[in-house]
């Protein structure tokens, strides 16, 4: 029952924040065009619907809002706790509707795209999985209908899941750890960066590859895309990411700020 309670709460709040962000983003996508094209050209020369109709951000929007979204563990946390809500029954409750936003996006971003952006576009223009797996099930498959959703689906159900990581770890931490964490963990990212790109020519590097090749679904036997195998990888990931968090969690405790 306590669950519950908390899913309605949070997806209540998930909706409302879902609907700004969506507002938002069509008015960059639409009206800031239009406003920068009169202010800089004074016409609308150039601006047309089906040009702007090809700035299809939803995707990358979409897992933004729910890294955030899925970042902001402690202050839910704070409330919860402080109200007779065990850990158990919020993390439950976070991943629950962590899925169901990821889904629900997932299947807006669908329809928006292939409803109002390709038949306006062209079929000319499409997605990253119609160019990577598009042609596994065929073309003209129904099932790439669904499987592009589940695909995205769980896409963003990840992206989610690893937000409430960082989430969670960061609550963990002291601010000047957390500050400097910041600092550091791109840092890191730049030197392994640039130590591949410089030595990469004298690794070994042929069973990365290929396990690299795999989680992405390319085959060199078909040289063609699985969608399968990412979707499995992402599956796999959601489940060991929220295993992790709800660990994380476990550990958390209210702060006197």
């Amino acid at each position: 029952m306590k669950t519950k309670l908390v899913m309605r709460n949070l997806f209540k709040r998930d909706l409302k924040l879902m609907g700004y962000t969506y507002v938002l983003t069509f008015a960059a996508v639409f009206v800031l065009p239009v406003i920068f094209a009169l202010l800089f050209t004074g016409s609308l020369h150039g601006v047309s619907f089906q040009n702007l109709l090809q700035n299809d951000i939803l995707p990358f929007i979409s897992m933004l809002f729910l890294f955030v979204i899925g970042h902001r563990v402690y202050e839910p946390f704070k409330f919860y706790i402080q109200n007779g809500i065990s850990r158990r029954t919020v993390w439950q409750a976070t991943l629950i509707v962590t899925g169901v936003n990821s889904l629900l996006m997932s299947v807006i971003n669908y329809c928006y795209f292939y409803l109002i952006v390709q038949p306006n576009v062209g079929n000319e223009f499409t997605t990253f999985y119609d160019d990577a797996f598009g042609k596994f099930l065929g073309s003209t498959s129904v099932g790439n209908i669904f499987t592009q959703i589940l695909y995205e689906w769980l896409l963003l159900w990840l992206v989610g899941v690893a937000g409430s990581f960082f989430g969670s770890f960061s609550a963990l931490m002291k601010k000047r750890t957390r500050r400097i964490l910041w600092i550091a963990i791109p840092i890191a990212l730049i030197v392994l960066l640039r130590f591949l790109s410089q030595f990469h020519m004298g690794m070994n590097l042929e069973g990365f590859e290929g396990f690299i090749k795999f989680m992405v679904g390319y085959t060199d036997e078909t040289g063609g895309w699985n969608p399968f195998h990412p979707i499995g990888v992402m599956a796999v990931g959601i489940i060991v990411g929220t295993d992790i968090t709800y660990w994380l969690q476990q550990r958390m405790v209210l702060k006197n700020q």
